[in-house]
């Protein structure tokens, strides 16, 4: 999921939750869109460089690996010490900061999901052939066409198309 999309459903999160947080409504917004802090960490120390330009190049590529070590604030035996450590001392304010936390995982989980149906569907559908270079390809990768404006429809079929691994980097660059 995009960093504008998680930024957007956080917020109407947020808006959602105001009457109940009031002024802590803050907390679980920050900390879930700071979640991602986590794969730029990743990138400097793998990569050994703070340059947030390469970092946004690495992720942006046509198929970046999907590693979990990128991912240690999503991870669950993080959150669920985070879960253990809030109850045990009866804390609010990190109980705000794991509720944000878990509702950026929980939107990634959401998006993931829908990414291997499309990916299943849409190569079902192509039969095992790249459709701009029609080679055949075991391993056709899901390539955003379109990105609507509206969020509800960030799912449908038409905003995808599958390539081989050679045109969805050409599609990239």
């Amino acid at each position: 999921m995009r960093v504008q999309e998680h930024i957007k459903l956080s917020s109407a999160a947020a808006v959602a939750a105001l009457p109940w947080l009031k002024k802590d409504v803050w907390i679980p917004l920050a900390a879930s869109v700071l979640i991602d802090v986590d794969h730029y960490l990743w990138h400097a120390v793998t990569h050994r460089t703070f340059s947030l330009r390469a970092a946004i190049e690495y992720f942006g590529q046509a198929d970046p690996p999907q590693l979990q070590t990128a991912r240690l604030l999503h991870h669950p035996i993080v959150l669920g010490t985070l879960l253990f450590i809030a109850l045990r001392t009866r804390s609010r304010v990190l109980a705000l900061i794991l509720a944000g936390l878990l509702f950026h995982v929980s939107l990634d989980v959401v998006h993931t999901t829908q990414m291997k149906f499309l990916k299943r569907s849409l190569s079902a559908k192509a039969n095992g052939l790249c459709p701009e270079c029609g080679q055949a390809c075991e391993a056709l990768q899901l390539h955003t066409v379109h990105i609507p404006a509206n969020i509800l429809d960030r799912y449908n079929q038409r905003n995808f198309m599958v390539m081989c691994p050679t045109c969805h980097e050409l599609a990239h660059s």
